[in-house]
């Protein structure tokens, strides 16, 4: 049996993974506008945007198989400490965040790309 805890600190560590690479595709975009070629500013753009789209797949594939895994343990196979609702909760919160992020993202980037 996989240990419950393994599952949760992986489902930890992709949801930071998620979070600090969106980041870094903000400070990757804000940072292209100080470049005086247009030509390296807009690569300095696309990179950022596929951070972001790299971020909302992190989110999107952790929640995924974060969900998998709490759909197909059996409850008697968990330690009784385990809160398992609120475990089912983080992969609400990895989706609304990708959510989030996409659309803002996709708002700034066509703001900052295309225009």
């Amino acid at each position: 049996m996989t240990n419950p805890q393994s599952v949760y600190n992986g489902m930890m560590s992709g949801q930071r993974n998620m979070f600090l690479s969106s980041s870094l595709a903000i400070v990757i975009i804000s940072f292209s506008d100080k470049f005086k070629n247009k030509h390296i500013s807009w690569v300095a753009k696309s990179i950022g945007a596929f951070i972001f789209i790299l971020s909302i797949f992190i989110g999107i594939s952790t929640a995924n198989d974060y969900t998998f895994y709490l759909n197909h343990i059996k409850t008697d196979e968990l330690p009784s400490y385990i809160p398992l609702d609120s475990w089912y909760r983080w992969s609400y919160v990895m989706y609304i965040y990708c959510s989030f992020i996409g659309v803002i993202g996709g708002l700034y980037m066509i703001r900052k790309i295309l225009f």
